[in-house]
């Protein structure tokens, strides 16, 4: 599975990203919202781990931009700020899991776990093909419908 961990903090990062590659996932590691969606609008990922408080604004509102460049993406996200509140707003976004830190690597494993089956087991989403019919521009489930 193609993960990006977004986390400002180095060291956290750094043991997101050496587990997960010891779970046989490729991982990047990135600490800026804006190097985020870069990144994103380069390549695919199968799971975006968001961390909330990043320097450049709050990891959550990544969410509709990084959904936008693939629908079939899986939302984690993270934060060590927890409130009632914050939780609130941030599953609005429809993520799949809402952690709080300090994070268990057990519970983290079986996160990522989860979501690699569900991957697996899910068909993706076609990505956006134009096709041109009488002026109408059809992404392939709607052709597929008639």
């Amino acid at each position: 599975m193609d993960i990006l961990i977004v986390e400002d903090d180095a060291w956290t990062a750094s043991a997101l990203k050496s587990n997960m590659e010891k779970w046989n996932h490729h991982v990047e590691a990135i600490n800026t919202c804006k190097e985020a969606l870069n990144r994103a609008e380069e390549k695919r990922f199968d799971l975006a781990i968001l961390d909330i408080f990043l320097p450049d604004g709050k990891g959550h509102q990544l969410i509709p931009h990084l959904k936008a460049l693939n629908h079939d993406i899986g939302i984690v996200t993270m934060t060590g700020s927890n409130s009632r509140e914050l939780e609130l707003e941030v599953r609005q976004e429809g993520i799949s899991f809402y952690l709080i830190k300090p994070l268990s690597l057990k519970d983290l494993k079986r996160i990522v776990d989860h979501m690699n089956n569900r991957l697996k087991k899910e068909p993706k989403t076609p990505s956006f093909i134009s096709s041109v019919n009488n002026g109408n521009i059809f992404n392939d489930s709607e052709n597929e419908r008639g």
